[in-house]
C-alpha cells in the first residue's frame, strides 16, 4: 500500500491571547487511507493551517492524538518530530517558498541535500523530479523567470525531494490563474500513483475540493465530512 495512513483522534488546539482563549480545533477526528487525496476547506482563521502544522509535526498536539504511518506524534520527542518531518513529510505552500537566487534545479537539489542525499545524486534526483513535473526545459531558470504555475511545480518537486509518504499542501493554488491551477491540481492528484504519497490539501475552492476522494469542512473547531456530489 502506498503513502502514509493518518489517524487523528480528539485533536484540540487553543491559542492564548490578551483577549482570551481561542479554540481552533475542538475534538477533531480524521482518518485518511494510505494513498488517498483528501481536501479540507474552511473560512480564513478556521484552523486549517493549524491542522496541517500538527499533521506535519511542526507543532505538538495539546490534546488528542496524531498517528501517521505508525508514528504517534503526540508522544514523540523534539528530535523524533524533526526526523519525522525530514523523512516522512513533504510541504507545499501557497507562496512557493523558493530561493530567488537559486535555479529551479538548485532549489530542488538543496532539498535533496538536506534530506541526506549527496550532491551528485541530489542534482540527478532534482533533474528527474523537475522532468516529472513538466519542467525539463526550465531547470536552469531562477524563480523570477518562471510563471506562478511553474514556480508551484518547482515547489512540488522540492516537496518530493525526500521521497515523502505524506504531502501536505496549504492553499497550493491560491496565487495561480485558472490554467495554472488546473495543471497544479492535476499534478497533486497524480502523486499517489506516481510517487506513492498520501496527499492532504487545504483549499478555499470547493470545486477543487470536490475532486478529492474525501472532502472535509472545518468550522467552529469541528471537522465535518462533506457528502459526495455527482
Amino acid at each position: 500500500m502506498s503513502g502514509a495512513a493518518v489517524a487523528v483522534e480528539g485533536l484540540t488546539h487553543t491559542y492564548e491571547s490578551r483577549s482570551g482563549s481561542l479554540t481552533v480545533l475542538d475534538g477533531v477526528d480524521l482518518h485518511v487511507d494510505a494513498g488517498a487525496v483528501v481536501a479540507i476547506t474552511g473560512a480564513s482563521g478556521a484552523g486549517k493551517s493549524t491542522l496541517l502544522c500538527l499533521l506535519g509535526a511542526l507543532d505538538r498536539p495539546q490534546q488528542g492524538s496524531v498517528v501517521i504511518d505508525g508514528h504517534d506524534l503526540s508522544r514523540a520527542t523534539r528530535d523524533e518530530l524533526a526526523d519525522f518531518r525530514r523523512v516522512t513529510v513533504g510541504f507545499v505552500f501557497q507562496h512557493f517558498g523558493l530561493l530567488d537566487t537559486l535555479t529551479a534545479a538548485e532549489n530542488v537539489g538543496l532539498a535533496c541535500t538536506l534530506s541526506g542525499v549527496g550532491a551528485r545524486r541530489g542534482r540527478a534526483r532534482a533533474e528527474a523530479l523537475l522532468d516529472a513535473v513538466g519542467l525539463a526545459g526550465r531547470m536552469d531558470h531562477t524563480p523570477p523567470r518562471l510563471s506562478g504555475g511553474e514556480r508551484q511545480r518547482v515547489a512540488i518537486a522540492r516537496a518530493l525531494a525526500n521521497q515523502p509518504r505524506l504531502v501536505l499542501a496549504d492553499e497550493p493554488t491560491g496565487n495561480l490563474d485558472a490554467d495554472a491551477t488546473d495543471r497544479v491540481m492535476d499534478l497533486l492528484w497524480s502523486l499517489p500513483a506516481d510517487h506513492g504519497c498520501t496527499v492532504i490539501l487545504v483549499t478555499h475552492d470547493r470545486q477543487l475540493a470536490a475532486r478529492a476522494e474525501q472532502s472535509f469542512h472545518l468550522t467552529q473547531g469541528r471537522l465535518l465530512l462533506r457528502a459526495a456530489t455527482s
